[in-house]
């Protein structure tokens, strides 16, 4: 009987935790906090392209950008491509004396590891390749399950999270500066030429920061909520 016992235990545990999930659902689809102040407001209906204010201090609490789901897809798929090209073709050639030298982006996180430097290189390998190849996958395969009305649940929802949790720490644009900074500093001692790695890794970092700017978190609950 004791084991009976355990097994209804536990699944009573499971109903309870899941109607505590449902109830705080129920709450956040109809009232929201301010982030700044903590004001609690009825969560207003907005039509695509408006934004909601907060009447105490006037901090924007909650948006609609048109078409989010869409334009996030076709940066982050765009994205994707550019991060395949920055990672497989040179990024940078250099030529003194008549010797010449290519170098990817994997081959400078390899010579770091070679050259007694491994933190160096698996926070370079994880802030400039993976963090930012993940947070890409997370959203578009977030934004296709959306499209498709499929059934996300919290599955996803904790895959939206990790792909916000990241978004501070995708740091190509860190990377791109240093690459520019080191140039200026050896373009004197040997001839440079630009890879096509180079130009792939710059429109990345833009594409980047365009879809930090087309995701609107508002707008991705309220299609996961949706779809689920």
């Amino acid at each position: 009987m004791t084991g009976v016992e355990d097994i209804s235990h536990i699944a009573h545990t499971h109903t309870v935790q899941n109607q505590r999930l449902r109830e705080i659902d129920d709450l956040n689809r109809e009232w929201l906090a301010c982030p700044h102040c903590d004001e609690l407001w009825q969560r207003p209906r907005l039509n695509p392209g408006q934004r909601a204010r907060c009447g105490r201090c006037h901090s924007v609490i909650l948006t609609n950008k048109r078409r989010s789901t869409e334009n996030t897809m076709a940066l982050m798929t765009a994205s994707l491509i550019l991060n395949i090209v920055a990672v497989t073709f040179p990024f940078l050639k250099m030529e003194k004396s008549g010797l010449s030298n290519e170098i990817s982006v994997l081959d400078a996180i390899s010579v770091l590891w070679v050259n007694g430097l491994p933190g160096l290189a698996i926070g370079c390998a994880a802030f400039v390749l993976v963090f930012p190849l993940a947070r890409i996958i997370l959203l578009l395969h977030l934004g296709m399950s959306v499209q498709k009305q499929q059934d996300t649940g919290r599955k996803h929802a904790y895959m939206f999270r990790l792909a916000q949790i990241l978004e501070p720490w995708t740091m190509a644009e860190i990377f791109m500066i240093g690459v520019i900074v080191s140039l200026v500093k050896v373009g004197k001692l040997a001839d440079l030429s630009i890879g096509p790695a180079f130009w792939a890794m710059f429109s990345l970092m833009i594409l980047l920061s365009l879809g930090a700017l087309a995701v609107c978190r508002d707008t991705f609950w309220q299609d996961i909520r949706r779809a689920s």
